[in-house]
């Protein structure tokens, strides 16, 4: 049985800012037999982490059991096979070829290796085999030494409205030391939607004076920071003097500085922030038990979501003046909506073409047509990655918003319409089909051992950059939980014993019967009339039998309802079979499903039997 170790490593810079440790790697170590193992395996990594130095690292190689690369999001997944490793504790290193957004230096980094832990992992067996879960983030103390080793500087920071405290987005930041002949410029960075920014310099950067590179030096261990704000046209909305870089609050900043900034003014902006709220017309945040640990389901009418779902919201075509592009991320969770794996990229089998806007160009065919602005739909089409005149170009999977921007010009002006990805559901969570061969109307769906449906359970993202620019990733908006359900049902039985056939790819089993004629379906109703049905899904809505006919028509009383299903027999309501005419009559067995692909939801399954009463 082999072992798989998961989870995510992530470093914290202070305060809510925490970077993945993408393109590091994490080694796992057999711990050596020593006093020590319990005492380090119970021990909190913050006590335990510390460099590792090229004697020890060398001293432990013959040890290395497994060692994986931590992806963009944080996130790794380590096999480890039962030949060399019995499932006990092992040593947890980490090492580092670089830090994340370390700025090019003039020499290339040296590596270095950190030891994080001894860790004893919880391990849950599964049909193939063991798996455990680990995360963890490396506090900030520890996490900035090891970015200052690699002389990497980093500010994080927000930018609010000084009154109402709101984010203000899409403004300029610029980072200055005060130094003894001139200031240094070290860096700008555009504040996202929640008015985040990060700049990344490098300690040469404030140590540097007008002599450099033959003489650097900095008085004090680490820069004496003021701030420049601006809209992204230059225009001044904070200027700081550089006195507030002697101030003790900015002054000797180390390798990870967080600063709050506040405007009095909140700047105009020509385009709306990039947001993703809606599942076709449902917000996610007022009109779906989306909050863990709720439902996933529509609230009011409680529907799971099944089908290709559309996900929309405000897309505009910029982000921070630049071209916008975004893709969505989805993770599997619970039924509580707890995640139970990490954020994955929605891959292009996984979605469809999206009409996500029109192109509008004024082009009158003749003098005096009197539809002189010609319309073109516009699609995000996996299938069309290259883009063209009707598609947006898709690049690493981020789909990029044209931009084209004049009505007059043969490009014409593209006018986004909100639409941003048609997911199919079933292809972010598989819902194996299920076979109902043999089941009769008023049998369980389960009588011959197939199993019932459940939901499956997802998260749904946004990310949102400026196109082709990494350090300007953010998220645009987050669907916590979604309960999805897609599975199809193969041989359910239908038309009873009168005329019994099968239909496969069902959303869900429903069958009627009449037990007078399971001997012989041309054999009629005399004195009794037992109606039997079968109503199987996870998510069954209202259930109907009637019967037409002279007379009619004509009601039943339903089996009690069950977790899954309705199934039983259905006694007549108002009526006696011996009142009935002698003719023939129809019995129709309707079942409402509480699925909606965020726009229409499914016809009622529905089947029918006839016979004659004699």
């Amino acid at each position: 049985m082999s072992y798989v170790f998961k989870g995510s490593l992530r470093g914290a810079l202070c305060g809510d800012c925490i970077e993945p440790l993408a393109g590091l790697t994490l080694k796992l170590y057999r711990v050596d037999a020593d006093a020590r193992t319990t005492a380090l395996a119970v021990a909190a990594a913050k006590d335990t982490f510390g460099p590792v130095d090229d004697a020890a690292a060398a001293a432990k190689a013959g040890r290395l059991l497994a060692e994986g690369l931590i992806d963009d999001q944080g996130n790794f997944s380590i096999g480890l096979s039962e030949k060399n490793y019995d499932g006990g504790p092992f040593e947890l290193d980490l090492w580092c070829p670089t830090v994340p957004h370390l700025k090019p230096g003039p020499r290339p980094p040296v590596p270095l290796q950190f030891g994080i832990t001894v860790l004893q992992p919880l391990w849950r067996q599964t049909e193939r085999e063991q798996i455990a879960a680990w995360e963890y983030v490396i506090p900030h103390r520890a996490w900035c030494g090891v970015r200052g080793r690699f002389g990497a500087w980093t500010i994080c920071g927000h930018v609010r409205h000084c009154e109402t405290q709101a984010p203000i987005g899409g403004v300029r930041v610029r980072a200055f030391d005060v130094d003894w002949l001139q200031d240094d410029d070290l860096g700008s960075a555009v504040t996202n939607a929640a008015g985040h920014f990060r700049i990344d310099y490098l300690a040469s950067d404030f140590k540097r004076t007008i002599f450099s590179p033959s003489i650097n030096l900095e008085w004090t261990g680490g820069p004496d920071l003021y701030f420049r704000v601006e809209t992204l046209g230059g225009t001044p909305l904070l200027n700081e003097p550089p006195s507030r870089g002697r101030a003790p609050d900015r002054e000797n900043a180390g390798p990870c500085f967080c600063v709050d900034l506040c405007l009095k003014e909140q700047p105009r902006t020509n385009e709306p922030l990039p947001v993703f709220d809606a599942l076709g017309g449902y917000l996610f945040a007022s009109q779906i038990d989306s909050a863990v640990p709720g439902s996933g389901k529509t609230v009011g009418d409680h529907r799971a979501f099944y089908s290709t779902v559309r996900l929309n919201g405000v897309l505009p075509k910029t982000l921070n003046g630049q071209p916008l592009e975004y893709r969505f991320e989805y993770r599997s969770t619970d039924a509580s909506g707890n995640p139970t794996g990490p954020w994955t990229h929605v891959a292009p089998a996984q979605c469809s073409a999206t009409f996500i806007g029109r192109n509008e160009r004024y082009a009158p065919a003749f003098p005096g047509d009197p539809n002189p602005v010609k319309t073109r739909y516009i699609y995000a089409d996996p299938a069309v990655p290259g883009g063209g005149p009707d598609n947006a170009q898709i690049v690493g999977g981020w789909i990029r918003v044209p931009q084209a921007a004049n009505v007059f010009a043969p490009e014409g002006f593209f006018n986004p319409n909100g639409n941003m990805l048609n997911v199919i559901t079933g292809a972010l969570a598989a819902s194996p089909s299920i076979d109902v061969n043999g089941v009769k109307g008023g049998d369980s769906s389960t009588v011959f051992g197939a199993i019932f449906a459940s939901n499956r359970h997802v998260g749904l993202r946004m990310r949102v950059r400026e196109v082709g620019n990494p350090a300007s990733e953010t998220d645009a908006g987050t669907c916590a939980h979604v309960a999805i359900e897609n599975v199809r049902y193969q041989n359910v039985s239908k038309g009873g014993a009168w005329a019994p056939f099968k239909l496969s790819d069902q959303l869900a089993v429903v069958s009627v019967d009449v037990l007078q004629l399971r001997a012989n379906g041309c054999a009629g109703v005399q004195a009794g009339l037992d109606v039997v049905i079968t109503a199987t899904h996870p998510n069954l809505g209202a259930v109907n039998v009637s019967m037409q006919g002279p007379g009619g028509p004509y009601a039943f009383t339903l089996p009690a309802a069950g977790p899954n299903e309705r199934v039983g027999a259905c006694a007549p309501s108002g009526f006696t079979v011996a009142g009935l005419a002698d003719c023939a009559y129809i019995i129709d067995l309707s079942a409402e499903l509480l699925l909606t692909t965020g726009d229409s939801a499914p016809l009622p399954v529905t089947d029918r039997i006839g016979f004659c009463k004699k």
